[in-house]
């Protein structure tokens, strides 16, 4: 069974998509009912600084990746089982 690595790349971006709702809605809280103190602040900037972080890295690591391309699982261990199965 082949599953191509785009398939990854997909359930990664809706994880992100999760991940950036969340944090809109805490930083519009934030802002919307007056708790945009020092402490306020100082948790948007860090929180921004790790998106950016995780952002840059992930793409750094995943820029060279052929995307279009796709892995095998579960060949060897059904053929090996003494049949020549195929999914």
């Amino acid at each position: 069974m082949d599953i191509p690595y785009y398939i990854f790349g997909i359930i990664y971006l809706i994880a992100l998509l999760i991940f950036f709702a969340f944090a809109f809605t805490n930083i519009y809280h934030m802002v919307r009912f007056g708790f945009f103190d020092f402490v306020g602040r100082l948790h948007t900037l860090l929180l921004t600084a790790v998106i950016a972080v995780v952002l840059f890295f992930t793409i750094l690591l995943l820029k060279d990746i052929d995307w279009l391309g796709s892995f095998t699982i579960f060949e060897d261990t059904l053929n090996s089982l003494g049949g020549n199965f195929e999914l």
